[in-house]
Formats: C-alpha cells, structure tokens, sequence
C-alpha cells in the first residue's frame, strides 16, 4: 500500500474506532450497566464461550482467505480490529468497515466484498441450519428471522446458480445488437457481475464445506451457552429469539450485551498481544 493510501487508511481506521468507542460509551458505560453485566452470574461460561467463538471465526476468515497476499499474522490483527465495530455498531454497520479495511489489505475492494459477503452467508446459513435443529428438538414457532433468512438464502442460491446462464443470454443480445450508451452500460456491469462471480467460485472451491463447518461451530456454541445461561424454567428458543433480535437490532438481551462486551475485551487483548509478538520478533531480526 503505498505511504499516501496507508495514511488515508489509518485516519479512516482511527476515525471508526473513534465513533465505536463513543458508541460503546454511550450504550453501556453512561447507563451504567457496565458494573452490573461485568458481575452477573455465568461469566465463566461468557468469557469461554466468547474465546471459543471467535477463535472458530477467525480461522473461518483466515481460510477465506487462504491463497492471497495476507498473511496469518496480518489476517489475525485484521480480525481483531474489525470485529468489535462489527458487534458495536448498529444495524450491521461495522460490516462496511470490515468490507473496506479487506479490500485494502487485499489491495482489492472487489475481493473485499467477496469475502465479507461469503462470510456473512455461511455464517447466515449456519444459523438458519441451528435454528432448525432446535426447532426439531424444542418445538415451538419459529422466529419470524428465520422465515426472513431462509427467504434470502433461497434467492442468493438461486441467482449463483442461475448466473452463468443469464449472463451468457444477456453478453450474447447485448453484443449482437445495435451498440448505444446504454447498452455499453450493461455490458460493463454483466463484467462486473462475471468478476464477483468468479471470485465467490474462487473461494468456495474447495472450502466451502470446511466455511460451513466451522459457522455451525461457532454458531452451536454461541447458542449452547444460552442454552446454559437460561433461567431456571425459561424457555430457550424465547432466549434463543431474544437474543437473535437483540442482534438484528430489535429488543435488547442481558447475553448478547455480555457477550459484546467480551468480545471487545478479548480481541483487544488479542491484537495487542500480536503487535507485541510482531515488535519482539522484528527486534530480534535486527540484532
């Protein structure tokens, strides 16, 4: 990355991180419900599952991306910063920061969004796959995110698999007729399509089943933990649908802001923790 980009970079990175604090300030430390969700019951079972989880999906991202120019540390620090904006921010927000900060150390904005959209697909059909389970053992109504996610899954699976087939219809009717402005226009975005479509293929060659594995990992987890937080008589799947909403950013849930919060602490321990390792070893080198 040249020194111009790297500036611009970081003043985005530091910008980010700067309004996530205030957010995270403003969400849990003004309220004060920092002290109460820090002594809550259960926090051996929080703090284990939060290092279980995220271990699980940083090697589902570093398998992502297995074969470009990242390497493991950077993958890692990579992981470490993008995640909490992801978990604080509101309405999937984060997602873009994690869009853009992957384009950039990829050097490319296209392979950004494909990794990021993959990831947050087998993470999606993970979770659609768990629910269902539960719904086999526990009965119950589904939660309406369910019915919401299944829908989405079905249209993303259908237009992977129909594309190769469109696009070849469209090139041929858009090259054998009469050349405009616009028609050039299209042209140009069946491009663009055939290069995401290329590069989703490119990922899931080979690693799709082993990016779906390790989502329902992380996912049987996440969700056993609240199997083993619930009150006494509490129904799960209402604890398991709270929690999913709280997520979606509809309601709220003691577990998910517990689970947030040690989130944040552990990845930042994580990534100073490899910064240290990265100077000791330069140092070493130098010697």
């Amino acid at each position: 990355m040249k020194k111009k980009n790297r500036l611009i970079y970081n003043l985005i990175n530091l910008l980010v991180l700067v309004i996530s604090a205030l957010f995270f300030v403003y969400s849990y430390v003004l309220p004060g419900e920092l002290p109460k969700l820090l002594n809550s019951e259960g926090l051996g079972i929080v703090i284990v599952t939060v290092l279980l989880v995220h271990t699980v999906k940083a090697i589902r991202l570093y398998l992502a991306l297995y074969g470009t120019d990242i390497s493991r540390s950077a993958c890692m620090k990579l992981y470490c910063k993008v995640t909490p904006v992801s978990v604080v921010l509101p309405w999937k927000l984060g997602e873009f920061f994690r869009i853009y900060c992957c384009g950039s150390e990829l050097k490319s904005l296209l392979k950004g969004v494909v990794i990021i959209l993959l990831d947050r697909f087998f993470d999606t059909i993970a979770l659609v796959t768990m629910m269902l389970f539960l719904w086999l053992i526990w009965g119950g109504a589904l939660p309406m995110l369910v019915y919401g996610f299944l829908i989405f899954l079905a249209l993303v699976v259908l237009v992977y698999l129909g594309f190769p087939g469109m696009h070849e219809v469209w090139k041929k009717y858009l090259l054998s007729s009469k050349a405009t402005v616009h028609k050039l226009q299209l042209l140009k975005l069946l491009d663009a399509a055939s290069r995401i479509y290329k590069e989703i293929r490119g990922v899931l060659h080979g690693r799709g089943s082993l990016l779906y594995i390790l989502s329902i990992l992380a996912w049987g987890t996440e969700i056993g933990s609240l199997y083993l937080l619930r009150s006494p008589g509490e129904d799960p799947g209402e604890t398991v649908s709270a929690y999913l909403s709280a997520a979606m950013g509809i309601g709220t849930s003691v577990e998910l802001q517990r689970f947030v919060i040690f989130t944040i602490l552990l990845l930042i321990c994580a990534y100073a923790l490899i910064k240290l390792i990265e100077t000791a070893t330069v140092k070493r080198s130098n010697k």
